[in-house]
């Protein structure tokens, strides 16, 4: 065979590619255009749309719980049903917040968490809900057997005070070294 000879390429039923005219992007740029578009509507119509999913506030303003039914997530936090509640006017320290405790290190925001724990056992527990928080957690006045909880945390040492009705009782708690103010444990 002749390295000279030349190879012939047969096309069977040439197809004729039209040419675009000067300017026009590609059709591949209009897909992308399309596809985008389609997907800008259809994102706006899942935000417009009405929606049977809850909303972030309870159905009611107030909220009651059995024992039983009620958890204690951190020291400002209880879980009741399926509801994370905030005490108002209060800010504990989370869990893993490390305090000194004479030569070793503390869990203060579990203590905070189990002192919280100790005011609700064994009682049921009543929120007015007031708003909510930075998260759309309902924010709540709670009882429990008598006693708030926003104001006992505070009056305890567990919480810091957010509201000016409970500043008195976070000095107090303060000069008198309870809780998180104990001599041996300092944030």
């Amino acid at each position: 065979m002749s390295l000279n000879h030349k190879r012939r390429i047969f096309r069977s039923g040439a197809v004729v590619v039209p040419r675009r005219l000067p300017g026009l992007p590609s059709p591949g740029v209009w897909l992308a255009a399309a596809g985008g578009t389609a997907t800008l509507l259809a994102a706006a119509w899942l935000f417009v749309r009405s929606s049977d999913a809850p909303a972030h506030a309870p159905p009611s303003r107030h909220i009651t719980a059995s024992p039983g039914t009620l958890a204690v997530l951190d020291g400002d936090t209880l879980r009741i049903g399926d509801q994370v509640i905030r005490l108002d006017g209060i800010a504990a320290p989370p869990r893993g917040s490390v305090c000194r405790a004479g030569d070793r290190d503390v869990d203060c925001g579990a203590a905070s968490a189990n002192a919280l724990a100790a005011l609700v056992r064994d009682k049921p527990v009543d929120c007015g809900i007031t708003g909510h928080d930075g998260y759309g957690r309902p924010v709540g006045d709670c009882m429990a057997g008598g006693v708030a909880l926003s104001g006992a945390q505070v009056r305890d040492g567990w919480a810091r005070a957010q509201s000016a009705a409970l500043r008195q009782s976070e000095e107090s708690a303060r000069s008198s070294g309870r809780g998180l103010w104990s001599a041996q444990s300092r944030l």
